[in-house]
């Protein structure tokens, strides 16, 4: 059967997509219980926000025991009362079947003990006012010391004081001390009719705290089993609502466990039939860049890939007639670059062996000379003025060796063009030296801005070295018999790039001759003075390091070339 791509995608992706279309389907369900169970989660939590508003209202009637907390508590309570009248009965057994009687229930109690609380409050505070009112008479008494003088004034007053801690705190311990000092006041005169008053109205406030406390104690009991109640329908919808989800998840891991089981063997079906002659073609292509050029691919499908098989071969049918003709030109052109870049080190070499034979005629006339006079004078030397002597001719030898080693290290051919780490400074160093006796020559003076560091490049440190010589080479030329020649080394502003900058004092370049300096046989040089290559064969090595070279220049006052390579770490 002759199917195209698209057939074969269409029937890989059916089968998978009706899986996941059927999950989706059964999880709709699932998640429509959710939402509407989510109604009767509202109303648990509704239920809960009302209790705790109830309980933070009760709190504040029993820290201030007043109409106003009295009737926030009652307001609560009320809008508890019509939480619950507004949910259908429907609704109740649906949610809580248990729960709502016993919640109405413990709501008829915690009303019920509000409102007789708050009826012992109003009696609490007429008992406070009475103790206060007998305890003043009580002092006014003893102070006159018409009855009870067996009674201090300190007595009183530390009895009235244990009052006040009582009515402050209402604790055992006050309770304590205040019962004792009225049991005192009774062993100190058990006929001191006139503090028989104080001393009942202080058992009535005993028995009316007791009362409160009682009370108190009853309220608090109803609204925890209130919060409980609420608290235990809110966590019941909780644990069916997570039910559902569960349910859900399941369906959804099962609908997955078959999608990624099923979906999986006709996708990879289906991707072999349309990937295996792409493939094949890929195959080929590896092949192809290999060398094996003479590889077709084969004719099979009847695909799209067929007509791209066929545009395959003949591109490869072009392609191997052009590999060859390229592969001729290429060789052709190797061959000429090789020579092109020799001929600009030979030149270079002979600018650098005029300086360099100039610089050989110090050490070599230095050591002829002290040959010399230790040959005629030997006899009348003292030890040390023929060491001094011997020690002054190895130095010269030892200048003219080191001068000989830096041209024969530029000179000499190097088999390998490997490009490797390469610390700049050092090559800008080792340039400096070969050129060293030119700037001497040229009366060319010499200034240096370069860093006691090292700065890695990835490059062939001959071809460097043929770099730098050809520019500084230029830049000598250029000043002729005087100037200064500046030589920098450093980074860019990204720390990424090594920049070598090479300066000179010379008559500059002119702007319309800077966009053809680089032009292989342009020189501005008079003829037989330049090949017009140097810069040249400077570009193409410095493109072969994965760098430019930027020149700024203005007649008049000299040029700058900027070489610019990639640092490595």
């Amino acid at each position: 059967m002759k199917l195209k791509i698209w057939h074969k995608m269409i029937i890989g992706i059916t089968i998978p997509s009706l899986i996941a279309v059927l999950g989706g389907i059964l999880t709709y369900g699932y998640m429509t219980d959710i939402k509407n169970r989510q109604g009767s989660m509202r109303i648990a939590d509704g239920l809960k926000e009302n209790v705790l508003e109830i309980r933070r209202n009760e709190r504040n009637f029993l820290n201030y025991r007043d109409v106003e907390h009295q009737q926030a508590l009652l307001n609560s309570i009320n809008t508890l009362n019509r939480s619950l009248n507004n949910i259908s009965p429907g609704t109740s057994e649906k949610i809580a079947r248990r729960g709502f009687p016993l919640l109405s229930k413990t709501r008829e109690q915690y009303a019920d003990r509000t409102n007789k609380l708050h009826e012992n409050f109003l009696i609490e505070k007429e008992i406070v006012e009475k103790v206060r009112k007998e305890g003043d008479k009580l002092e006014t008494l003893v102070a006159a010391r018409k009855q009870a003088k067996e009674l201090s004034t300190d007595f009183v007053l530390r009895l009235r004081l244990l009052e006040k801690n009582y009515m402050f705190y209402r604790d055992k311990e006050s309770y304590s001390y205040l019962d004792k000092s009225l049991a005192q006041i009774k062993n100190i005169t058990p006929f001191c009719f006139g503090c028989t008053p104080y001393i009942d109205s202080v058992r009535e406030l005993f028995t009316v705290y007791t009362t409160s406390d009682s009370l108190t104690d009853s309220l608090q009991a109803a609204g925890d089993m209130m919060e409980k109640i609420t608290v235990e329908i809110a966590e019941h919808e909780r644990q069916r609502i997570s039910s559902f989800i569960d349910h859900t998840q399941n369906l959804l891991l099962a609908a997955l466990i078959l999608l990624f089981s099923l979906g999986p063997f006709f996708v990879y079906k289906t991707a072999s039939y349309i990937v295996k002659p792409i493939n094949r073609l890929a195959e080929i292509t590896r092949k192809i860049s290999g060398g094996e050029i003479t590889l077709r691919a084969p004719l099979k499908e009847h695909d799209e890939t067929y007509s791209l098989a066929v545009s395959f071969n003949s591109m490869l049918d072009n392609l191997q007639k052009t590999q060859q003709s390229l592969k001729e030109s290429l060789a052709l052109l190797n061959e000429k670059q090789a020579q092109l870049v020799e001929s600009e080190k030979r030149a270079s070499m002979g600018f650098l062996v005029a300086g360099v034979a100039h610089e050989l005629n110090n050490p070599l006339n230095n050591i002829s000379l002290r040959a010399e006079i230790v040959n005629k004078e030997i006899r009348k030397f003292s030890d040390e003025r023929l060491s001094n002597y011997v020690q002054d001719i190895v130095m010269q030898s030892e200048r003219a060796h080191n001068i000989i080693n830096n041209l024969l290290d530029f000179a000499r051919a190097r088999k390998s063009a490997e490009m490797e780490k390469q610390d700049m400074v050092r090559i800008v160093n080792d340039s400096l030296n070969l050129v060293a006796s030119q700037l001497k020559i040229t009366n060319i003076k010499l200034a240096k801005d370069i860093p006691d560091k090292t700065f890695f490049v990835n490059g062939n440190r001959s071809k460097l070295e043929q770099i730098l010589i050809s520019i500084i080479t230029n830049a000598i030329q250029a000043m002729k018999d005087s100037g200064t020649l500046s030589v920098g080394v450093g980074t860019d502003s990204t720390n990424r790039n090594v920049l070598v900058k090479i300066s000179d004092t010379g008559k500059g370049i002119p702007e319309g001759d800077i966009k053809n300096i680089f032009e292989p046989f342009f020189t501005t040089k008079p003829p037989g003075e330049g090949t017009g290559l140097g810069l040249a064969v400077s570009q193409t090595l410095v493109t072969e390091h994965k760098g430019e070279i930027l020149v700024d220049s203005k007649v008049g006052s000299g040029s700058t070339f900027t070489i610019k390579l990639p640092m490595c770490s």
